[in-house]
């Protein structure tokens, strides 16, 4: 049996909204310490790294582990008049195959989702070193990339001791948005060298997007001709990461 209580339901629909960017059927790994999702994008161009234990619950209960898979765009779907304060619970009983939603607020509804085939192997977290690391506003790097997303279809993200800096450039003109490390918006800059990458803006707009609707916070950690680390703080410990592949020049 496993049953979970969200205290605000808008919250979960923010969730579920940040791994659907990448992803149309997400398997959770559900145990008793709490919930999980590690999944790719159909073209292995970015991942999905979702956690949230068992103390960010309301309520939580969770006799076995077990793997649930969803289809995340149907559970959006039956989200979609999700109200501010409205209370949500989640639940499986292995023996009916669905999943059932309990969404209490003014008054209560009642729905099912039928829960798809699991994935059989479990997805490794990307053992990677990352040359800059920089904690920032989360809002500040969305207006950035979506700055850059008005030219061009890649971004430069650049990196020196002083300042992180992003930039597109195309036929119509250039933006460039610099993040001097005692910027405002920069809350931790740890740079020792020259560092330059380039990025597909479409799914930067997409993940930033959503990951600012669960955090006010994303560190951002790229090296060289590496993938970028996008890593949104989410309370009680739970994670939402975004590793994107770089494009290569």
């Amino acid at each position: 049996m496993f049953k979970i209580v969200v205290s605000d339901a808008k919250t979960w629909k923010n969730f579920m909204s940040a791994i659907a960017t990448l992803v149309e059927e997400a398997t959770f790994d559900v145990r008793p310490e709490g919930i999980s999702l590690r999944a790719m994008d159909p073209s292995h161009v970015a991942m999905v790294d979702f956690e949230l234990p068992a103390a960010g619950f309301q309520e939580y209960t969770c006799d076995q582990p077990s793997k649930l898979c969803v289809d995340v765009g149907d559970i959006l779907k039956l989200m979609r008049r999700v109200e501010s304060g409205e209370t949500l619970e989640l639940s499986h009983a292995p023996q009916t195959g669905h999943l059932s939603m309990k969404l209490t607020g003014r008054y209560v509804r009642r729905f099912s989702a039928p829960l798809l085939q699991p994935a059989t192997s479990d997805m490794p977290v990307p053992k990677l070193a990352f040359d800059a690391k920089v904690r920032m506003d989360a809002d500040c790097l969305n207006d950035a990339i979506s700055d850059i997303g008005g030219i061009s279809e890649q971004a430069r993200f650049e990196a020196n001791p002083d300042r992180f800096v992003l930039n597109g450039l195309s036929e119509t003109g250039n933006v460039v948005i610099e993040f001097e490390k005692s910027n405002e918006a920069v809350l931790e800059f740890n740079v020792n060298a020259e560092i330059k990458a380039l990025y597909g803006v479409s799914f930067l707009q997409d993940i930033i997007r959503a990951g600012t609707s669960t955090s006010k916070v994303v560190t951002v950690e790229f090296s060289t001709d590496k993938p970028v680390k996008l890593d949104f703080e989410l309370p009680l410990k739970g994670k939402l990461t975004y590793y994107l592949a770089p494009r290569l020049e």
